[in-house]
Order: structure tokens, then C-alpha cells, then sequence
């Protein structure tokens, strides 16, 4: 009997997280208060045969348009993503399930992941984070700046972290799983830029990675750092590559998350 194959639960899971994340940013824009909340609005007649049958049920409105979670429980299917997945999970073979510990069980055993959103979706069903190990990051998360002065010295500047790797932690918006790193040019000179990470490795183990900036890359030029097994919880130092180019004074580099995948419908 076999179990579901990576590719299409992912496509499942991804279609439900592009769903959550549209419907959040839906509800967003419609709470937004433009020329008024409904509550604001009655209150500011400053009558009181208009405030009093008002207001307590046009606050309600102000205040429950937002509640991404309870809209998308009570006014949509979506958490049967969630739950008959589970049932595919729990079939029997042999009197053993076909996965043990539902999405997360089957998350960590094929090594893939689920995007925020999709976290978000699972939270607002099961009112619980999946593991962190399990869920991708879907901010544009700065892990780091490195700015090149006299000397020449790197001057580092510490950012965001993902967490320890724990297998128990939680994704609950502070921690998630180790990731790709990219440089992004904020300013870049006439020399190469050769420069060597201290990382965080998934099992928050130090160990450090390189990459090199060409000379004259624009503003806003991004440069992935290694490959898509080359994953990490932290950006904790900078160091310039000895006997290698040392850039120019005042070039400028950000450190972000390289997003595993866009999730798509």
C-alpha cells in the first residue's frame, strides 16, 4: 500500500498555502481603515438613534474582518487539507500506519518542507505550529551586513537567526529550518569581494561557507551562497579569504534567506 509521493503532497500543501496566504492579504486589505471604520463612522454622528442600534455589532465587524484564522476555519474547507491527509496517513498496512506523525512525521522523514503559510493554515485548523524543521521561511529575512573599512576590515553586524534546529522547536514565526543564504550588493567597488561566512549548520554547529562578489555589481545585484544543500540557522561572523581579493572601502553587503520555492495555485 503505497504512501503518497513527495511531488504531490507538496503540490497539495503549497496550493493550500497560496490559498491562506491570498485570503490574508485579502482580509488585510479590507481592514485597512480608509475614510473609516464602521464603528468610527456611527460614533462620529454623535447621535445617539444612530450609535445606539450600531455600534456594538459595527465593532464586531471592525475587529473580526481581521481574524484570518477564524475566517478561514468557519468560512472555508481548507482545513480538510489538513485533516483527510491525516486519514491518508493513519491507513493501516500490516497494522501499521502508513505514516506515524501525520504531516509533520512525513515532513521529516522525506527531508522536504512546507511553506510559512502553510503553518499558518495548519495552526488555524489544529491550533498548534508544526516542527520547525519542517517549514521554510516565506519573509526576506536579514541574517547579516558586512561593510568593508579600513584595513581592509569586515565590520559585521548580526540580524535575524532561525532558532537552534531542535527537532522539538516549533514554527512559530522566530524559529524555522535551516536555509540557503544569498548576498544581496548594497555597494559594490572595482575589486572582487571575497569573503568567508561563520554559519550556524542545521545542527546549530559552527562551520563557516564562501562566496565571492564580482567587482562593479549593481545595487541590488543577489548572488545565491552555495547550493540547495548548503542550509543554515545562522550567519554569526565575516571574515575576508586570505590571499584572495579584499573589495574596496565602503563596499556593502546583505545577508538574506534564499526561499526554497514559491508557492503557487
Amino acid at each position: 500500500m503505497p504512501l503518497i509521493d513527495t511531488s504531490t503532497l507538496l503540490g497539495v500543501a503549497d496550493r493550500a498555502a497560496y490559498q491562506y496566504m491570498t485570503i490574508a492579504q485579502a482580509l488585510g486589505d479590507i481592514s485597512e481603515i480608509g475614510g473609516g471604520l464602521y464603528f468610527d463612522r456611527v460614533t462620529a454622528t454623535n447621535d445617539k438613534d444612530v450609535e445606539l442600534p450600531t455600534e456594538y455589532a459595527y465593532n464586531i465587524v471592525d475587529e473580526r474582518l481581521s481574524e484570518v484564522d477564524r475566517m478561514v476555519r468557519e468560512g472555508t474547507d481548507l482545513c480538510n487539507i489538513i485533516s483527510y491527509m491525516e486519514n491518508h496517513f493513519n491507513v493501516r498496512d500490516s497494522g501499521v500506519p502508513l505514516q506515524i506523525g501525520g504531516w509533520d512525521g512525513y515532513l521529516y522523514t522525506q527531508g522536504v518542507r512546507v511553506s510559512q503559510w502553510f503553518n499558518r493554515l495548519f495552526f488555524a485548523c489544529k491550533n498548534q505550529y508544526m516542527l520547525a524543521t519542517n517549514v521554510f521561511s516565506e519573509g526576506n529575512d536579514l541574517f547579516a551586513t558586512v561593510e568593508i573599512s579600513a584595513g581592509p576590515t569586515p565590520v559585521f553586524t548580526d540580524g535575524v537567526n532561525y532558532g537552534t534546529g531542535a527537532d522539538t522547536n516549533p514554527a512559530d514565526g522566530s524559529n524555522y529550518s535551516g536555509t540557503q543564504l544569498k548576498a544581496k550588493v548594497v555597494t559594490m567597488g572595482a575589486s572582487n569581494l571575497d569573503l568567508r561566512l561563520s554559519v550556524k549548520n542545521l545542527s546549530n554547529n559552527p562551520t563557516t561557507i564562501d562566496f565571492m562578489v564580482p567587482a562593479g555589481s549593481p545595487g541590488g545585484t543577489e548572488i545565491p551562497i552555495g547550493t540547495s544543500s548548503d542550509r543554515f540557522l545562522d550567519v554569526i561572523g565575516a571574515s575576508l579569504i586570505p590571499f584572495s581579493s579584499f573589495g574596496s572601502l565602503g563596499d556593502e553587503i546583505e545577508i538574506y534567506n534564499l526561499k526554497e520555492r514559491i508557492v503557487s495555485l
